[in-house]
């Protein structure tokens, strides 16, 4: 428990600053992507290690944690806890879904392993990527990644 709380405190306290200066520390929906690039192609690309700093969006879900994959939301708990026993005990869990947008990392199933790798200080997670190839340029939100 004190490792989820700690992460939990970490969200809440982030939105905080967040609000306080800001500066956005949400994680990017993928719907907007969609909503506003052509998708010309998509492929698989297999099995890859990817860093978990290059992952910054969600398909569904980034309203449950924050650009670091903190949690936000106390319905995460019990899956949260689950994925960080299972991890405890050292059960091999199934790689991450990602899609790939230029350089941006949206995941689409395997948000709580995310979060769970990341808080145990972990940097790179094994992932079935999926690459789309869009047309246009992604949306202004996405302007803050730079900074």
């Amino acid at each position: 428990m004190p490792l989820y709380r700690r992460a939990l405190d970490k969200g809440r306290r982030g939105k905080l600053w967040s609000m306080l200066t800001r500066r956005p520390r949400r994680l990017l929906a993928l719907a907007v992507v969609e909503a506003n690039c052509k998708i010309r192609a998509r492929c698989d690309t297999g099995l890859q290690t990817v860093p978990i700093d290059q992952i910054c969006g969600s398909e569904g879900r980034a309203g449950d944690f924050d650009r670091d994959f903190n949690p936000l939301k106390r319905h995460t708990q019990q899956r949260w806890l689950g994925i960080a026993e299972a991890r405890r005990q050292g059960t091999k869990l199934p790689p991450v879904a990602l899609v790939r947008v230029g350089d941006l990392h949206f995941v689409r199933d395997g948000h709580h392993r995310i979060s769970v790798a990341r808080a145990l200080g972990q940097s790179a997670i094994e992932a079935k990527v999926e690459v789309w190839h869009v047309d246009g340029s992604l949306p202004k939100p996405y302007a803050f990644l730079a900074m």
